[in-house]
């Protein structure tokens, strides 16, 4: 009997994936006390793994707005 899912690691989920390049980018241009600042009082977490998927995606799409404006 064969499933339609596919496990993939958690580890290795697109969203993951997605993640650690806004991360890497995010300390290439030294915008980690942005990335904290954002995750301490607006979410009021110490790390990002702490956040519910969806607002994870939430908060990625912030920090992705917010690198391209500080990078340009």
């Amino acid at each position: 009997m064969f499933t339609s899912e596919i496990y993939v690691p958690q580890a290795k989920t697109p969203a993951n994936t997605d993640l650690e390049y806004l991360k890497a980018e995010v300390d290439k241009h030294n915008l980690n006390d942005m990335w904290n600042m954002i995750l301490l009082l607006d979410y009021q977490v110490a790390n990002v793994h702490e956040l519910s998927p969806e607002t994870r995606e939430e908060f990625c799409g912030i920090v992705s707005l917010l690198l391209k404006a500080f990078t340009k």
